[in-house]
């Protein structure tokens, strides 16, 4: 399910501005437009589990793909995949995990799908690039933030680009919180709950929810606690049934800023 979101009300996008505090900054920060992220889940972050914000740099502005988790076999990458496959569900991602495939010293890693839009996520094959431009650590804590300048977007030199030169301006997100990353092509894995942007629970018709987000102005992209809202994120509503609060994001905000 494609959703385009909106800019909440100014008040609101007031109270989402960020408090970086003891915040981790790469020395080859930049200075351009910037994604700010901030996702806030019912209990502390589990370092064990895997974090990821998942970016689709297509060109897309109406959401015809875009990421969605995988729940069953086959896992492929255990974690995410695209809607349909007629281009790359994602092109790039950002994970907090101690156990994620990469160390960085902030617990945040940038990656990059090989190939970009016409990359295939599902061969768990990703180039890692660095941490984000700003990263706070979850520090027992319920709250994940980062800052990731959009040039840290851009296709390698040999792949499409879909914005020809230009910054990416239309972003298809989702969020994963998961306890587990499966790579059996077989067998259930029991212990693997997930929760993700909409209601995971069953039947509630956005379970495979994301949004589009159009970077070429400011604003700030919230989720809602009204039930009905487009874009709902209610809590308890981690798949297949209610789990770890670790995992259980109750709200999310993109601002873009610099544009």
């Amino acid at each position: 399910m494609a959703v385009r979101a909106r800019c909440g009300l100014a008040g609101l996008c007031l109270l989402l501005l960020p408090i970086w505090g003891c915040a981790r900054a790469p020395a080859s920060a930049g200075s351009g437009v910037r994604l700010v992220v901030t996702l806030r889940f019912n209990g502390p972050i589990n370092d064990n589990y895997q974090y990821f914000v998942l970016l689709r740099n297509a060109a897309d502005a109406s959401g015809q793909n875009g990421p969605v988790p995988v729940i069953a076999p086959p896992y492929f990458n255990g974690f995410a995949t695209g809607q349909n496959t007629a281009t790359a569900g994602f092109t790039d991602m950002v994970e907090y995990s101690r156990v994620q495939r990469q160390f960085t010293t902030s617990g945040y890693c940038l990656y990059h799908l090989p190939g970009g839009i016409s990359g295939d996520p599902n061969a768990n094959v990703f180039e890692p690039r660095g941490e984000p431009d700003r990263a706070q650590g979850p520090a027992g804590s319920a709250v994940l933030q980062f800052e990731l300048d959009l040039s840290r977007l851009q296709p390698g030199a040999t792949e499409p680009d879909p914005n020809n030169g230009e910054r990416p301006r239309y972003l298809q997100v989702n969020v994963l919180a998961t306890t587990t990353t499966p790579n059996d092509p077989v067998n259930l894995d029991t212990a693997k709950v997930i929760d993700a942007l909409g209601d995971q629970r069953p039947g509630s018709g956005t379970f495979n929810m994301h949004v589009t987000i159009d970077t070429a102005t400011n604003r700030v992209y919230n989720s809602s606690q009204s039930p009905g809202d487009a874009f709902y994120e209610p809590d308890l509503d981690t798949y297949p049934t209610a789990s770890d609060p670790a995992i259980d994001l109750l709200s999310w905000s993109i601002q873009v800023t610099g544009a």
